[in-house]
């Protein structure tokens, strides 16, 4: 039997992502590449059942880019207040997906954008012995690189993610770039973390000449120029530790900073480490 999902969603146009069938699994890809994979209805077909499919963002198969805004923590003090504030600037339905703690709502953009936090709050918890404390994400966007898991999936708590009544994948609308921006800034008015002074690695230009010029890719320059002990996570991506959660796509072509809430591909990797060995001069 067909995992129909999968075939459904590639007939929407979109990018499935095989997930698994239990725990904590079923939010995780179990193929490796799937952040560029592209698989047709023959691939899907073989997918078991019973697994849930996630999709993955950033650009989809008609040139679109998906962007998916997930609600957390606090989402149900959150969202409504944030879903009215939208209704007063973008008048469409929104195509939102009840998840086990709080929302997903689909947009399309004409441009492809990385995931960041745009929302949250720092709390100091008791286990932390480092002095370190939990950030508690109130809104997150889910861009490229990033995947989110369908409509008709389960989470590890049993409960199944379901779209809001009278709406579907294809209802999901397409934002201009001023209104992606007014989306971003309605979001980021919800922040409660301390403001610090954005850095912009593009301000430093990336020189691939020199000791740069064979670099192959963002694992290539990770393992070189930043170096640190490395934990292969179970979808193949690469994560190297003390780095602030900087997460290398396991066919190299990309990469996320968690700290900083950044990412994209080659010469974004070396203009932001060029940017952070600027600051530690």
């Amino acid at each position: 039997m067909a995992n129909k999902k999968a075939l459904r969603l590639i007939e929407l146009g979109l990018h499935p992502v095989l997930l698994g069938s239990e725990g904590e699994d079923r939010k995780r890809p179990l193929h490796k590449g799937w952040q560029t994979a592209v698989y047709t209805a023959a691939d899907v077909r073989s997918w078991p059942p019973q697994n849930n499919i996630g999709i993955r963002c950033g650009l989809q198969r008609d040139g679109r880019s998906l962007i998916v805004f997930d609600f957390d923590s606090e989402a149900t003090r959150v969202f409504p207040t944030w879903r009215w504030g939208l209704a007063q600037r973008f008048r469409q339905p929104l195509a939102t997906v009840v998840s086990a703690r709080g929302y997903h709502v689909y947009f399309f953009t004409s441009e492809a954008h990385p995931g960041r936090t745009l929302a949250g709050r720092y709390v100091q918890t008791l286990n932390e012995t480092n002095g370190r404390k939990r950030l508690f994400k109130f809104i997150e966007t889910l861009g490229t690189g990033r995947q989110v898991v369908s409509a008709g999936s389960r989470h590890p708590s049993g409960h199944r993610y379901r779209f809001g009544p009278g709406t579907g994948y294809e209802d999901i609308p397409t934002l201009t770039a001023g209104q992606y921006q007014a989306l971003v800034t309605l979001s980021k008015s919800f922040d409660e973390r301390p403001s610090q002074p954005e850095r912009n690695p593009r301000v430093h230009p990336v020189r691939l000449r020199g000791e740069l010029s064979g670099i192959a890719n963002c694992l290539d320059y990770a393992r070189r120029f930043i170096g640190a002990a490395e934990q292969e996570e179970p979808n193949g991506d690469i994560r190297f530790l003390g780095q602030g959660g900087l997460l290398v796509t396991a066919d190299g072509r990309g990469w996320y900073s968690f700290s900083e809430e950044t990412g994209g591909g080659l010469p974004e990797l070396i203009a932001w480490h060029q940017s952070l060995l600027v600051g530690e001069v």
